[in-house]
């Protein structure tokens, strides 16, 4: 009889937690539930993410960075001669930007946010380290209740009113926020429930990663059941309090298995006891010395303090555009987290268009993080993007992360325009009026006509339509947008434009005159209707 070693049961749990693989009876009683669920999972959808706004500026949603800074000092290199521009969160990131000496701008939507970083960022420069350690390792809310009033001093007035009102009723930042919250649901009340509060009791113990993983491989079914809820109940009722918008889960929704490969990634490929502490600090509640972000370790708070104390550190509220515009000195990084993921083709185009003119021409490079498989967008991928290796990710969250170098661009970026096609109600519903009835009047209208041939029953068809045709298919053409988002523009200009069945050139429209006449030399609108060319003439 063969001996099945502990590798070889690691493998099989890992093999079989990401694959979602369920005995026959466990699978049938999940599945189940799951079709008793989808009612209020098809609801939830629709509120999601008007419930996860109206968070926004009530409440913090990330109490921790879940990006790890790690991989990017990697890429970045930074030095004091860097000014990287990136999202506030809950600041951890910013701060371990701030001990290379970069200048950081960092911006937030959430102007709770900008309070936590802010906080953050008062306490290096006004306490010393093991009072700074006490409040934001330990959650040692007495003491910050103690110097709040020295620290309030040095707050913006909207931070300062934030924490009035927050100082006195949070109870522990490791699970404060919307996610905080959610996490201490997951991992103190969960875990447990289903025999898994072990790897709390391991971890406080400071056991050996590997005993860590012997133990955990132990738990096949719960860690399976476990992953199960995670990705058919957490991901759908949790998300937003994550902050994690429907169009970001989109992206991932045609894997099956999310949460269970973050799992199998995180308790078999990270070490929870000595260096995750993304992870470790939601089991235990508090981070420890050894692991705990850089921002918390002793040896670098006396860079933090001299860089924050010299003014290194710019927080905006507001969108990431309005940041972009407001530096004033060139931008050599800019860390964009996953929040490209939320946005529309044409939110990312002009973000990239604003943010290149801000941005060193040699030194600049864009990197971001997604839950795509790969690169999302036509306006990313037209930077020529590489993806970053992302093996020592600790964090997990993220299926693909990619830096661009401005250098290496050989598209031009440039803002498309909106223009107003609507001519309201009535003419919408008198063209298609014309649409339905044309068969009963198409041979009068072919009768009056010299063309012959399927440019006659085109021409036909169109000929009466021409005014309004715009204004009525604007509606119905729903990718013509993301087209032209999509669509390159040559560094070099001399470019040729041939429209076929270009009808009234309406896709001009969304380029300026001066964009039009800077990277064109020629442009056909080709189209069998004489009618529509009319417009296109007069446009």
């Amino acid at each position: 009889m063969p001996v099945v070693t502990k590798c070889d049961r690691e493998a099989r749990l890992r093999r079989k937690l990401v694959n979602n693989e369920m005995n026959p009876f466990a699978d049938a009683i999940l599945s189940s539930i799951l079709l008793a669920l989808t009612p209020f999972i098809w609801f939830f959808a629709l509120i999601h993410d008007k419930l996860m706004f109206k968070f926004l500026n009530n409440t913090y949603i990330y109490n921790v960075s879940w990006e790890d800074p790690r991989m990017d000092q990697r890429v970045f290199k930074l030095d004091e001669s860097d000014h990287i521009i990136t999202i506030a969160s809950a600041g951890c990131n910013v701060l371990d930007y701030i001990i290379q000496g970069a200048t950081v701008t960092a911006v937030d939507f959430n102007s709770c946010q900008i309070a936590l970083t802010e906080l953050k960022k008062v306490a290096i420069i006004h306490l010393d380290y093991d009072a700074f350690f006490d409040i934001f390792s330990k959650s040692n809310m007495k003491l910050l209740q103690e110097v709040y009033p020295k620290l309030r001093a040095y707050l913006s007035q909207p931070s300062a009113e934030f924490w009035d009102k927050n100082v006195y009723t949070i109870t522990s930042f490791m699970y404060s926020g919307t996610s905080g919250n959610m996490v201490y649901v997951l991992f103190r009340i969960l875990f447990p429930l289903l025999g898994l509060g072990f790897i709390r009791n391991e971890l406080i113990k400071g056991t050996s990663p590997e005993e860590m993983k012997k133990q955990i491989t132990k738990r096949s079914y719960p860690l399976r059941y476990l992953a199960w809820f995670m990705d058919n109940v957490l991901l759908r009722f949790g998300c937003c309090f994550a902050g994690v918008p429907e169009r970001q889960m989109a992206l991932g929704f045609h894997r099956p298995n999310n949460l269970a490969i973050v799992t199998e990634r995180v308790l078999f490929n990270t070490d929870l006891v000595n260096d995750n502490y993304f992870y470790a600090g939601y089991f235990l509640g508090y981070y420890t010395q050894q692991n705990c972000p850089r921002y918390l370790k002793k040896e670098n708070f006396a860079a933090l303090k001299k860089y924050l104390t010299a003014g290194k550190l710019h927080l905006v509220h507001g969108t990431l555009l309005s940041a972009i515009n407001s530096v004033t000195s060139p931008i050599t990084v800019a860390s964009l987290l996953d929040h490209m993921d939320w946005m529309t083709d044409r939110q990312i185009n002009e973000e990239i268009t604003h943010l290149i003119n801000k941005m060193d021409p040699v030194r600049g490079k864009i990197f971001w993080r997604t839950f795509a498989d790969d690169v999302h967008s036509a306006t990313l991928q037209w930077m020529n993007p590489e993806r970053v290796d992302d093996s020592d990710d600790r964090v997990g969250m993220y299926w693909t992360t990619w830096i661009a170098h401005l250098k290496n661009f050989e598209i031009a970026y440039e803002e498309r325009v909106d223009t107003k096609q609507s001519k309201g109600f009535v003419s919408d519903f008198l063209t298609g009026v014309k649409v339905v009835t044309f068969p009963f009047w198409k041979p009068l209208i072919a009768s009056t006509l010299k063309v012959s041939g399927h440019a006659k029953d085109m021409e036909s068809f169109y000929k009466y339509q021409k005014d309004d045709y715009d204004a009525f298919r604007e509606g119905l053409l729903h990718a013509r947008p993301a087209l032209m988002e999509a669509f390159p523009l040559s560094k070099g200009g001399n470019m040729v434009w041939v429209d076929i069945g270009g009808g009234t050139a309406r896709n001009l429209e969304f380029f300026t005159v001066e964009v039009i006449r800077k990277y064109f030399k020629a442009i056909y609108i080709v189209d069998i209707s004489a009618s529509l060319l009319e417009i296109a003439q007069k446009r």
